[in-house]
């Protein structure tokens, strides 16, 4: 699924410094439930620090998410926060 085919509406995780502060937002989460999960390179405090957000209003706050990759449920993107360029996380693999 592509993010900026998702549903305009649709609630979207992310953080009050992504939200609140301008933090570029670095890693994506397209969880196993279909959510999304959108973090900046802010460590997270609190808990009270998660907000949500509709798909169209990140969009418009953050135009490098629409170059996001197709992801699958459970797959991860990342990127340097000076970059549009996404690459897609891959599990480690012990061995």
């Amino acid at each position: 699924m592509k993010l900026k085919k998702e549903l305009k509406s649709k609630l979207a995780l992310t953080t009050g410094y992504v939200l609140a502060k301008g933090s570029p937002v670095t890693f994506v989460l397209y969880d196993e439930d279909g959510d999304w999960q959108l973090f900046g390179e802010d460590e997270i405090a609190e808990d009270e620090d998660a907000c949500l957000v509709s798909i169209d209003e990140i969009l418009e706050m953050e135009p490098a998410l629409r170059k996001l990759p197709d992801l699958q449920p459970g797959q991860a993107a990342a990127r340097d926060k000076d970059s549009t360029r996404w690459f897609i996380v891959e599990e480690e693999t012990q061995g």
